[in-house]
C-alpha cells in the first residue's frame, strides 16, 4: 500500500507532481506524470495497492522521457527513429522512448515530414544533390513517408545552376584541364549531381 499526500501542476501545467509515502518508508517521494495521463487515471489523495504504484512508475518513466525527447527537440531536427535512440542514450528505457516518441510525434515538437524538408533545404544551400541529400536523410532515420514528400520538393528544383555553384564554390570556374575536369566530375558526382545535371552545368 501506499498513500498519495498531494498532487499539483508541474513544468507549466504540462505535468503534475504526485507527491506520495509507500507503507514502511520514512521518507515520501515524488513523481511526475503527464497531465493527460493524469485526466485518464484521476489519481487523487488517498490511499491507493502497490499495483497503483507500478502504474505511477511507468507514467513517470514516460513523463520523463517525454520532458527530455522536448530538449532534444529543442536542439534541432530529429526523426522518430534518431529520437529513440538519443532517448536511450540517455538512459531511458526502450519502452519509454518509444512512447514517448509516440507522444511527441502527436505534438507539434515533431513533425518528420517538416523536419526533413527544412533539412533538404539547408544541404541544396551547402550546393548538394538531390540524391546525395536523400542518401543524408536516410541516413538521419527519416521515414519512407517523410522521404516521399523531399522527393515531390526535389523534382521541381533546377539543379544545374546549383551544379554550376558547386563547381564555381570548388574550382573558381568551370575547368578546361583535362585532368582537373575530370577531378571535378569525380566530385560533383559524390555531391550527389547526375551526369545530365553536370554535363549542362559544364555547358553554360
Amino acid at each position: 500500500m501506499f498513500k498519495i499526500t498531494s498532487l499539483r501542476a508541474s513544468d507549466g501545467g504540462g505535468a503534475v507532481r504526485i507527491d506520495l509515502k509507500r507503507e514502511g518508508e520514512k521518507k515520501s517521494e515524488s513523481l511526475y506524470i503527464l497531465t493527460v495521463h493524469q485526466r485518464e487515471c484521476e489519481f487523487v489523495t488517498g490511499d491507493y495497492p502497490d499495483e497503483a504504484y507500478t502504474v505511477l512508475c511507468r507514467l513517470d518513466g514516460i513523463c520523463r522521457a517525454v520532458s527530455s525527447g522536448r530538449r532534444i527537440l529543442g536542439y534541432g531536427a530529429n526523426s522518430r527513429s534518431a529520437l529513440r535512440m538519443k532517448l536511450i542514450g540517455k538512459g531511458v528505457k526502450p519502452e519509454y522512448a518509444d512512447e514517448a516518441v509516440e507522444i511527441l510525434s502527436n505534438e507539434a515538437g515533431l513533425n518528420e515530414s517538416g523536419d526533413a524538408l527544412r533539412l533538404c533545404e539547408l544541404q541544396i544551400a551547402k550546393n548538394i544533390g538531390a540524391r546525395r541529400i536523400l542518401s543524408y536523410l536516410r541516413g538521419r532515420g527519416y521515414s519512407d513517408e517523410a522521404l516521399e514528400g523531399v522527393k515531390e520538393y526535389l523534382a521541381e528544383v533546377d539543379f544545374i545552376p546549383i551544379c554550376r555553384r558547386a563547381i564555381e564554390k570548388k574550382y573558381g570556374g568551370v575547368p578546361t584541364d583535362f585532368d582537373i575536369k575530370k577531378k571535378c566530375i569525380d566530385y560533383l558526382l559524390r555531391q550527389g549531381f547526375s551526369y545530365n545535371e553536370i554535363k549542362k552545368a559544364f555547358e553554360n
